[in-house]
């Protein structure tokens, strides 16, 4: 679908009534216990509404889950030296391809924010989104921190979800401020052997499409090709101290989806012939009980210039050394 002639629409609840009304007043990122009940009702329905939540119930209690056709793949991607991207709070430009149109749109379902984003939480004009009307950590917005450091050491046996897994991560990452101050990450004490709201493929998957149109992980992010990709718990540090654990931890190597300017890339400004490595800590955490995700800023010990606590880690490394091989 070509952006400069898309096609004409009506408002959502004009044509989705069903929608509009599961939707109706979601303004935007608000977990269940900031609502009065009856939306917080709504919010559950939305999260229930995740299009791979069937998936991940039909595999979440399988005790043997298959392993990876033609044997396992092991991976080892680094950064030795080089700053980091870190991505600020930013209202998301939203792409067409993924989030279609006020008159059909797409990609609403699952947990706002870390899946879908309610037609509500989204601006509009003339026929097309244009915005997010709140901030994430997605988009366009950065800074650059100096002596980014990080090794991923990573096993893709397990092929799907499954309550147990062969898959293997060790995960470390850090960089500086430039007040000296260094922040650390470290995964993966226990993977996430099924997913919550979109499948984990026991932990680690290798050579797959994610996000995007995929629901595979935010629509927020550019449907992109990861070599690599894990999900984990594991820790976040600030000058060697533990902040905040555990944390949902979640990093992949993809083709290239940042633009002129660092702008996060719509689907059709993707470079598949660049790399870089994407590590996240959302400000969500897994809620098992309910295969979904509750809203809960990460302590980073990094402040915002307003002066709050910067409430996620979205860092991306490019200066990398990379290494693959099937086998044990």
């Amino acid at each position: 679908m070509n952006r400069s002639h898309r096609p004409p629409t009506s408002h959502t609840s004009r044509v989705f009534p069903a929608v509009a009304a599961l939707i109706l007043l979601l303004s935007g990122l608000a977990s269940s216990s900031a609502l009065g009940q009856p939306m917080a009702k709504q919010l559950q329905k939305l999260k229930a509404l995740a299009p791979a939540r069937g998936y991940v119930i039909a595999h979440k209690d399988v005790k043997n889950p298959p392993k990876l056709f033609g044997g396992p793949i092991s991976v080892t991607v680094t950064q030795s030296s080089g700053g980091v991207f870190v991505a600020l709070p930013d209202r998301r430009r939203l792409d067409t391809y993924v989030f279609g149109t006020p008159s059909m749109p797409r990609a609403f379902a699952g947990t706002p924010g870390i899946n879908g984003v309610p037609p509500p939480a989204r601006e509009a004009e003339d026929d097309h989104y244009t915005r997010m009307k709140k901030p994430s950590p997605f988009g366009d917005k950065y800074l650059v921190m100096a002596d980014g450091r990080m090794e991923l050491h990573a096993v893709d046996a397990t092929a799907v979800d499954g309550a147990t897994t062969e898959d293997q991560v060790r995960f470390k990452a850090s960089w500086k401020d430039k007040q000296g101050n260094t922040y650390e990450v470290r995964c993966c004490g226990m993977l996430a052997s099924h997913g919550m709201e979109f499948p984990t493929f026991g932990g680690v998957v290798t050579n797959h499409i994610l996000h995007g149109v995929t629901r595979l992980g935010t629509a927020l992010m550019p449907t992109e090709f990861a070599y690599v990709a894990f999900w984990g718990m594991g820790e976040v540090r600030k000058n060697g101290k533990v902040l905040d654990k555990p944390r949902l931890i979640h990093g992949m190597l993809t083709e290239y989806v940042r633009g002129e300017g660092y702008k996060l890339a719509f689907d059709d400004e993707v470079t598949p012939t660049r790399m870089q490595f994407h590590l996240m800590i959302p400000p969500f955490m897994p809620d098992p009980p309910n295969l979904s995700f509750t809203e809960k800023p990460v302590k980073t010990g990094f402040t915002l210039p307003n002066g709050m606590e910067l409430p996620f880690w979205h860092v991306m490394f490019e200066n990398l050394e990379t290494k693959a091989e099937r086998g044990q």
